[in-house]
């Protein structure tokens, strides 16, 4: 029994400080302030592919570098301007008021949230 109780406290302690790392991966990589760019829970919704953004109109494959695991119940959004210095002018005057995703932080483990039929 106390052999146990001793591997749920290990846990326990380990999921916290997987939690405090991803929170800290939010704030180096998103910078410090950041809010949560996800327009709403189902903002982000997995596919087969990957994930599609519904309010960027964007799909995130499978294995790309910008997707980071997080132990977070919900997505995480940063983006960025879609606009870059190496663009031409015309380019960049017209995606001036796009964004694009900049990093996608996905849980580890996903809850359906839907209910049953």
């Amino acid at each position: 029994m106390k052999r146990t109780r001793f591997m749920i406290a290990v846990a326990l302690l380990l999921a916290a400080q997987t939690a405090a790392q991803a929170d800290s991966r939010i704030v180096k990589l998103c910078g410090p302030d950041h809010v949560n760019e996800a327009a709403s829970r189902g903002d982000v919704r997995p596919n087969p592919e990957g994930f599609y953004v519904t309010s960027l109109r964007e799909q995130v494959r499978e294995g790309d570098p910008r997707i980071i695991v997080s132990t977070s119940d919900e997505f995480y959004l940063c983006t960025r301007p879609a606009a870059t210095p190496d663009m031409d002018t015309t380019k960049a005057l017209l995606l001036m008021h796009e964004r694009t995703v900049r990093y996608l932080f996905v849980p580890v483990i996903r809850r359906d949230t839907r209910k049953p039929s």
